[in-house]
């Protein structure tokens, strides 16, 4: 089998509504995904996704679909989209790093893989250990009154837990939300706090002694993501696991905190850590190193969402003590695939698709809704 043509679509799909984060991030309220359609000269069409976000991985929509057409697409043509070996060395060997742009494609060579093989992903991967992930939510900043009422909506709707936002200028602020979150919905609801890089070693070991007693199961990335020892020393003074996730890009990432003790948890962005295969590298170093993996989401379209789900059912090593963020189609304005009449939340559980592939069907309509550009490449490199 080989690849003729790759299709690149960059899209902006508004937030319903706008999403407050730490002060390193800021406020998000459009998703840019950039979808890769991969066709092959057997039929199969297979479909992919990446997520970029500038202040969270370094890239932009644009700078991804310009990788894409000008130096992976030309370089891919004629390949076998099947061995994914050869996929990530040709990707690697035209181009550094650009982990979350090669994601899109690692995703659709394994929907092509899937579908001519006529099994699921995780069937490729080894094998499902559960038939669905526990869902959880997640909320950004705002004010006390308004942190209580939406982690009790969370939980009203069914979600398995919550994801807190902190990070903020003000962490009394902070620990204030997450007390009033967590009188709101009682001491036995799974809470989290993510911090997104917002403070420093000093600020995050204040915040946390303010809600040691709040029961919260982990924190996740309160500082730099290339701060290791500061991972390290925040693990120290806390009684309660660490989670990296900004920390946690690659392989190598893992290797350093890991050799650091600077964490319990990574969480897993199938897009950030630059598509399925090394996504599961990284969750099978975890398993052997003692560490737990936490599915995440990048404010996701459903392809890489179900990307996501198909590798989260096979880890043996996952947080068990709250759901996972199979949630975010539902931040959006609308899924550009058929994803949630396949792989769905039903009580309080992301439910896997038993088709082949991914499991998704592009919904062609809300492309054309949300497409911005569109780029073709049929033609291989030539020297």
């Amino acid at each position: 089998m080989k690849i003729t043509k790759i299709q690149i679509d960059r899209l902006a799909v508004p937030l319903l509504h706008p999403y407050h984060l730490s002060r390193e991030y800021g406020v998000f309220s459009t998703a840019t995904p950039v979808i890769v359609t991969l066709y092959t000269d057997e039929g199969f069409v297979g479909y992919g996704e990446c997520d970029p976000w500038p202040l969270f991985t370094g890239d932009s929509a644009e700078i991804s679909t310009l990788i894409l057409e000008k130096h992976l697409a030309p370089m891919l043509i004629g390949k076998d989209p099947t061995n994914l070996n050869e996929i990530h060395r040709t990707m690697d060997a035209c181009i550094r790093n650009q982990h979350l742009t090669k994601s899109a494609v690692d995703m659709a060579c394994y929907d092509v893989w899937g579908k001519a093989a006529g099994m699921p992903v995780h069937q490729l991967l080894g094998g499902k250990r559960r038939e669905s992930m526990r869902c959880m939510w997640s909320i950004g900043g705002s004010t006390p009154e308004e942190s209580a009422a939406e982690v009790l909506e969370a939980k009203r709707l069914g979600y398995d837990g919550c994801m807190i936002k902190i990070g903020g200028e003000d962490w009394r602020l902070d620990a204030a939300r997450t007390a009033a979150a967590r009188e709101a919905v009682g001491k036995e609801y799974p809470l989290i706090v993510d911090a997104n890089q917002g403070w420093d070693v000093d600020t995050a070991i204040r915040y946390w002694k303010e809600i040691r007693q709040l029961g919260i199961l982990f924190f996740e990335q309160p500082v730099q993501s290339w701060d290791v020892q500061g991972m390290a020393e925040i693990r120290r003074a806390i009684d309660i696991p660490l989670s990296a996730d900004e920390g946690v890009m690659t392989l190598q990432d893992a290797k350093h905190l890991v050799e650091a003790k600077a964490v319990d948890v990574f969480s897993i962005k199938v897009t950030k850590n630059g598509g399925i295969k090394p996504a599961k590298e990284i969750c099978d170093y975890a398993a052997a190193n003692g560490i737990k993996v936490f599915f995440n989401s990048m404010i996701e379209e459903g392809i890489t969402e179900a990307a996501s789900l198909q590798i989260g059912v096979t880890c043996q090593n996952i947080v068990t003590s709250i759901g996972h963020a199979y949630f975010s189609p539902n931040r959006l304005d609308g899924d550009i695939c058929s994803y949630h009449n396949q792989i769905h939340f039903a009580d309080g559980e992301t439910v896997l698709s038993s088709l082949p592939g991914l499991g998704v069907e592009i919904d062609e309509a809300a492309m054309k809704k949300y497409t911005v550009e569109t780029r073709v490449v049929t033609e291989a490199y030539r020297a």
